[in-house]
């Protein structure tokens, strides 16, 4: 049985002619491994498989996503802070 959790994620966007943004798609996958055991002259062979499903994907609109961003401030509180540091941490490395 699969466990119901998303444990990886896709961004898309989608833009308007002016290249702002409409709209944004959050996916939510499931990422796991799975014995498969395939028959050989030899005997039974087993490996394992990197699966990846998805499970959703929401689109948000502009002011849909400043609310996600305001809940997800409320739920961590200074977390918050820390967790976009890091990520502006991120980016700056790979800048470099």
């Amino acid at each position: 049985m699969k466990p119901y959790f998303s444990n990886a994620f896709g961004v898309a966007r989608n833009t308007g002619a002016d290249g702002k943004t409409v709209e944004l798609q959050l996916d939510f996958m499931l990422q796991y491994m799975e014995a498969e055991t395939q028959i050989t002259p030899k005997g039974p062979v087993t490996a394992s498989a990197r699966k990846r499903e998805q499970l959703t994907s929401v689109l948000l609109t502009p002011s849909g996503v400043a609310t996600l961003i305001g809940m997800l401030r409320k739920a961590l509180g200074s977390e918050f802070d820390d967790i976009v540091s890091f990520c502006e941490a991120q980016d700056e490395m790979q800048e470099q």
